[in-house]
C-alpha cells in the first residue's frame, strides 16, 4: 500500500467511527450526564492506552508539559463536554453541522500560529459547498430542535478542536510517538473531568451501569472512538497536518446520517444522499484532490 495514502486512509477510518459516537452518545443520554459519559469513556480509553504503552513518556523540556496540559483542556474535555452537553439541547443532526465548523477555524490558527499554507480560493469554495451538503443532510426531514445554548456549546467544542489539532501537531514535531502522547493527553483531559466530577458533588451512576446496553456504547466509545481513534488522528494529523487533516471532518455529519440509518433505522431521503456527495466533492476540492487528479491523469 502507498504510505502517502495511510495518512488519508487513517482520517477517513477515524471519522467512520466519529460519525457514530453522536448516536452511541444520544442512547448513553437516556442513562447517564454528560459529564459521565465523558469521564467513562476516557477511563476506558486511557486504560486501553496504557496496556499498548506502558511506559512512562519523558518530556524533551519542562515546558512541553503546558502543551500536553492544554491538549488534554481542548481535545479530551473541552470539545467532548461541549458536544455532549449540545446533544442535550439540539438533535444529533444540529450538532454535526456546527461541529463540521471546526476545519475553517484550524486552517485560521495554523495559518496564523504555524504558517501553513494560506486558505486559498478552493478551500473557501470546498468548505461551502460541504457545509451546504450537511444543512441539506440536517434538515432534511423532520424539523431539528434548534437550541441557541447548544449551537454555541457546538461552536465552543468545534474552536476546541481546532485548537487541539494545532497543538498535536506542534507535539508531534517536537518528535512525541502519537500513542505515548495521546497517552498523556488523556491523563491530563481525565484529572480535568475527575476535578469537575468532584466539584459537582457527581455521584456513581450504579443503576445505569448495571445495563449491559450501557456498557456496550461506553466500550465503543472509549476504546474505538477514543483510544483508537485519538492515536489514528494524531497519526493523520502528524503526516497531513492540522489543516489538510480537519478537512476530513466535513465527512462526519453524512457519516452520522449512515449510521443513525443502520442503527436507529432512520429514514435516508434523496436530498441527504445529495448531502452527501456534496460533502465528499468540497472535501476534494478543499484538499487539492481535483487538482492532483488532474497532473495524474497529465502525467499518464
Amino acid at each position: 500500500m502507498n504510505s502517502r495514502a495511510l495518512p488519508h486512509i487513517a482520517a477517513l477510518a477515524t471519522m467512520a467511527v466519529w460519525g457514530a459516537t453522536f448516536v452511541s452518545t444520544k442512547v448513553l443520554l437516556d442513562y447517564l450526564t454528560p459529564l459521565e459519559i465523558l469521564i467513562l469513556r476516557t477511563a476506558l480509553g486511557f486504560m486501553a492506552l496504557c496496556l499498548v504503552r506502558p511506559r512512562f513518556l519523558k518530556l524533551q523540556k519542562p515546558s512541553h508539559e503546558a502543551l500536553f496540559a492544554l491538549a488534554g483542556l481542548t481535545g479530551a474535555l473541552l470539545y467532548y463536554l461541549g458536544e455532549n452537553i449540545a446533544l442535550e439541547y439540539v438533535d444529533a443532526s444540529v450538532a454535526s453541522i456546527v461541529v463540521s465548523t471546526a476545519p475553517l477555524f484550524t486552517a485560521a490558527l495554523g495559518f496564523a500560529l504555524l504558517k501553513e499554507r494560506s486558505a486559498n480560493a478552493h478551500f473557501f469554495l470546498g468548505f461551502i459547498i460541504a457545509m451546504a451538503g450537511i444543512a441539506l443532510i440536517s434538515f432534511t426531514g423532520d424539523p431539528a430542535r434548534v437550541n441557541a445554548l447548544g449551537v454555541a456549546l457546538c461552536l465552543l467544542a468545534a474552536l476546541s478542536w481546532a485548537v487541539y489539532s494545532i497543538i498535536v501537531k506542534r507535539l508531534a514535531d517536537f518528535g512525541y510517538e502519537t500513542i505515548a502522547a495521546t497517552k498523556r493527553i488523556f491523563a491530563w483531559g481525565l484529572a480535568y473531568m475527575i476535578l469537575i466530577w468532584v466539584a459537582t458533588s457527581a455521584h456513581i451512576p450504579t443503576q445505569a451501569l448495571s445495563q449491559p446496553l450501557v456498557w456496550a456504547n461506553l466500550a465503543f466509545l472509549g476504546f474505538f472512538a477514543s483510544a483508537a481513534c485519538f492515536v489514528t488522528w494524531g497519526y493523520s494529523v502528524k503526516h497531513l497536518g492540522p489543516t489538510s487533516a480537519s478537512a476530513y471532518i466535513y465527512l462526519q455529519a453524512p457519516l452520522t446520517v449512515v449510521w443513525a440509518a443502520a442503527l436507529l433505522a432512520e429514514p435516508v431521503t434523496p436530498a441527504m444522499l445529495c448531502g452527501i456527495v456534496m460533502v465528499i466533492v468540497g472535501l476534494a476540492l478543499s484538499e487539492g484532490f481535483d487538482k492532483r487528479l488532474l497532473e495524474y491523469m497529465k502525467s499518464k
